[in-house]
């Protein structure tokens, strides 16, 4: 190669490099956006934000995961997802429960309140204006964008 495609290649990296920077930064704008919607919601139900990774990985109409799934989930030890556990049980959210064909393990599975907890939650998240500025297709393709992005090789 010769010394101007090197250069060329050298500043189409810079640029390439400055994007995915960018972009990283603006997820990271909104994601705090959206964590000060969801530590309100859960200061009003009488939980600590610590415990929002868990409560993400409890999505209604998932199954109930172990919680070593959850650790694994959120790249965490699992006695960090303990804690968290125990938190969201003791403020009724959550409960522990035996794994359908394990009998061994134990799952985390969304109560009643819990479920309340995350209606509240996608109706302030909803009326927060995240995504004012999309249609629905837009939004779907936001959506695939960024669960095509988690699955890294």
């Amino acid at each position: 190669m010769t010394a101007d495609g090197d250069a060329r290649r050298a500043a189409h990296d810079r640029a390439a490099a400055e994007r995915k920077a960018e972009i990283v930064r603006v997820l990271v704008d909104l994601g705090h956006s959206a964590d000060a919607v969801v530590a309100q919601v859960l200061g009003e139900f009488r939980v600590p934000a610590s415990v929002a990774g868990t409560l993400w990985a409890l999505a209604p109409g998932t199954e109930p995961p172990t919680m070593r799934e959850v650790a694994a989930r959120l790249r965490c030890d699992p006695s960090t997802v303990s804690l968290a556990a125990d938190k969201l049980q003791s403020a009724g959210l959550i409960a522990r429960q035996p794994h359908p064909t394990d009998g061994r393990k134990r799952t985390l599975a969304l109560t009643e309140r819990g479920h309340e907890l995350w209606d509240e939650l996608r109706s302030r998240l909803h009326d927060s204006g995240f995504f004012a500025n999309l249609d629905a297709e837009e939004q779907s393709t936001l959506l695939a964008l960024l669960t095509k992005m988690q699955q890294r090789p």
